[in-house]
Formats: structure tokens, C-alpha cells, sequence
């Protein structure tokens, strides 16, 4: 059994980087002219899930990978732009992933989520400001880093509100689909042998 939920966490966490690889290429696309570098994507979603089903160590790997095979298959090596993606996923899944694997409760499921938001833009507003800023230094002549986030303050009005926008999104997606989610692709039977299987039901119903 043992051997079985280490395969089977494997084979789904896998899929989920894969699909969270295709969601942070396409769709792509910007919502505020103001800071059109910003990117609005659902890539944050198989990560969450990875979170919730497997651990907040799993979907710290899948943020991890993602941003990693995002950087190979767009040929996008911007160490800062890297940081950043890792940042802005993997730190409020774990943080999600965390509260919910205490007690696995709809309720809690639903303030993890809510914390997932929460955290998602209490992060991404001063890492804007403090290492996305360096962006201005390194692509747009801005001679210091002083001039650069005073540049990036004048927007992080707009950085919380992109946030804010992507994170609802990711949250009410994932509150849609992980339940269904759940009992498929994401669920603890999959891969199983029909004998396992049948000798757990036999154990979840012993009448």
C-alpha cells in the first residue's frame, strides 16, 4: 500500500506540473496597460490542488518545476522575473496547504483558500516593490534602485488589484473543481489494484 501511494503521488503530481506548465504559457495575457508585464494566467490552479491533495511539500515542488519549465519552454531566463514566480505561488500554497491539512473540513478548505488570496497579494506588493523593481535597472535604463521603486510605488496600486484579480480567480476555480477533482484524478484509489481497493472498502465498511 505503502509503495502504491508513493507511485500514485508521483503520477499526480506529475500530471499537475504538466498542467500547470501548459496554463503558464497559454492562456496569457495582460490586464492593465499600467503594468502590462504582468500576466494574467491560470497556472496558479494545479498548484493549489497539488497543494491541497497531496502536501504544501508537494505543491512547493510543483511551483518550483513550473517555474523552472516555464523558463525552458518560453526561453525566458529573467532570474528575477524566476524568483518571482516562485515566489507568488509556492509561499501561499504551502501557507493554504498548511492550515488545510490539519483537519481536512469543507469550512477549512474555504478559509485556506481565503488565506491563499490573502497571502498571495500581501507577498506580491512588496516583492514588486522591492525585487521587481530591479527590472526597471536592468531592461529600462533606470540608473538606481532608489529611482526604481520609487518608479514601482506609483504602481503598486495597480500590483494589488492585478493580485487580487488572478487570486480570486485561482481561489473560486479551485473550489469548483477540487471536490470532483478529488474522487478522479486526485483521488487515493487511483492506480490502485482491484484487490487493495476492495480490501479498503471492506475496512471503510465493515457491515
Amino acid at each position: 500500500m505503502k509503495t502504491h501511494d508513493a507511485i500514485r503521488r508521483m503520477v499526480q503530481a506529475s500530471l499537475l506540473t504538466a498542467l500547470a506548465v501548459i496554463l503558464s504559457i497559454w492562456p496569457k495575457f495582460p490586464i492593465f496597460p499600467a503594468v502590462s508585464w504582468m500576466k494574467f494566467e491560470f497556472s496558479d490552479i494545479p498548484v493549489l490542488l497539488g497543494g491541497f491533495s497531496l502536501g504544501p511539500m508537494f505543491g512547493l515542488g510543483i511551483a518550483v518545476v513550473k517555474a523552472f519549465l516555464n523558463a525552458v519552454f518560453t526561453g525566458d531566463w529573467n532570474y528575477i522575473g524566476l524568483i518571482m514566480n516562485v515566489v507568488s505561488t509556492a509561499i501561499p500554497t504551502v501557507l493554504a496547504a498548511l492550515f488545510y491539512q490539519h483537519r481536512k473540513t469543507r469550512v477549512r478548505a474555504y478559509i485556506a483558500l481565503g488565506l491563499f488570496l490573502v497571502s498571495q497579494i500581501a507577498v506580491m506588493v512588496p516583492m514588486n516593490y522591492f525585487v521587481g523593481s530591479l527590472n526597471f535597472m536592468l531592461f529600462f535604463g533606470v540608473p538606481s534602485y532608489a529611482e526604481s521603486r520609487a518608479m514601482m510605488a506609483d504602481l503598486l496600486g495597480w500590483v494589488a488589484l492585478f493580485n487580487l484579480i488572478k487570486s480570486t480567480a485561482t481561489v473560486l476555480v479551485t473550489a469548483v473543481v477540487y471536490k470532483p477533482l478529488s474522487r478522479t484524478v486526485l483521488s487515493k484509489e487511483l492506480l490502485m489494484p482491484k484487490e487493495d481497493k476492495e480490501t479498503r472498502e471492506s475496512l471503510d465498511n465493515p457491515m
